[in-house]
C-alpha cells in the first residue's frame, strides 16, 4: 500500500468519528432546547396561576 492510501485511511478514522460526535452534540442539544422551550411554556401556564377572567393574578 502506498504512504497516501496509508495516510487517507488515518485520516478518515480520526475525522469521521470527531465529525459524527458533533453532529451528534449539536442534534442533541436542539433537542434539549425544544424539551426546555416546551417545559417553560408549560410552566407559564400552570392551572390556576391566573384568575378566572385570566387577565393575570387577582390582587384583593
Amino acid at each position: 500500500m502506498s504512504s497516501g492510501v496509508v495516510g487517507l485511511i488515518e485520516l478518515m478514522l480520526i475525522f469521521l468519528p470527531v465529525l459524527f460526535w458533533g453532529l451528534w452534540e449539536l442534534w442533541t442539544l436542539k433537542r434539549e432546547k425544544k424539551r426546555d422551550a416546551a417545559s417553560a411554556e408549560r410552566a407559564r401556564h400552570a392551572e390556576g396561576q391566573h384568575g378566572p377572567d385570566d387577565r393575570g393574578p387577582q390582587t384583593p
